[in-house]
């Protein structure tokens, strides 16, 4: 079966949950640093197949205005473009977790070539070392529920490298486990009304078996793009705070009374 035909296939069979409707354009971003990870399109490949070739805005270069209007946003800063990528969060942490509080949907992935860890917002971090490439990784059970095996693609994966990082953090869930070295190689979690996703992944052109490797991309970003938060949504610190405070001076008032 060639590839056009299996990721036909593959999308066929994706499914969300039954409020969830898959996302088009206005509205989908894909941005990288100022060059394509390796050298490899395979990430405008993923978000063809999944949006439609003219239904998603590319960038070569991370800025706020990206968000503007957008319903999900996939923030790539793998090989030389990691450092970009952790000046750009670092700048602007506070507007990025405004975006997904308020209901957006984004994915940040970096599997370095550069630099060292780093926060990714979210209480959350990339952890890059050297020391946490996984050459073989699978899929876990809470994965294959979100739909990332949707296709009957495979759950196990290897590459040279699969990821070059891992993600640590309270909440994400892990979608991807790292077999080598263990860890979170792909995961995400709730924030707010939105939702939020994380990854050390290279380009898929270095996973084997690389269509289902590809068709697994895919399935990563229609699972983020789409996902459903919950009713119950947890306040970020700083409303927590507020409402702590706000409490207090509302005792002092009775006492005072």
């Amino acid at each position: 079966m060639n590839l056009r035909k299996f990721l036909c296939a593959a999308l066929a069979t994706v499914s969300f949950a039954a409020s969830a409707a898959v996302v088009t354009s206005p509205g989908v971003v894909y941005a990288t640093g100022s060059y394509d990870p390796w050298g490899q399109t395979t990430n405008d490949d993923a978000m063809s197949t999944a949006f439609g070739a003219s239904n998603w805005t590319k960038s070569y270069g991370f800025n706020t205005s990206l968000f503007t209007g957008s319903t999900f946003v996939y923030l790539d800063g793998s090989d030389g473009n990691a450092l970009a990528l952790n000046t750009f969060i670092g700048g602007n942490q506070a507007f990025i977790e405004n975006y997904v509080f308020s209901g957006g949907r984004l994915l940040i992935n970096a599997a370095p070539n550069e630099g060292a860890s780093f926060n990714l917002g979210f209480g959350a971090n990339l952890l890059y070392s050297g020391a946490q490439y996984n050459g073989s990784v699978s899929v876990t059970a809470d994965g294959i529920a979100a739909g990332l095996a949707n296709g009957g693609i495979a759950t196990n994966y290897t590459g040279n490298y699969f990821g070059h990082a891992l993600v640590t953090g309270a909440g994400i869930s892990n979608l991807v486990q790292g077999n080598d070295v263990g860890g979170i190689v792909f995961g995400g979690k709730q924030f707010g009304s939105g939702y939020v996703a994380f990854g050390g992944q290279t380009a898929t052109y270095y996973h084997d078996p690389v269509n289902d490797a590809l068709a697994l991309r895919v399935n990563q970003l229609l699972y983020v793009a789409n996902a459903q938060p919950s009713n119950d949504v947890p306040e970020p610190a700083g409303l927590a705070l507020f409402g702590v405070a706000l409490a207090g001076m509302l005792v002092v008032r009775r006492r005072k009374a």
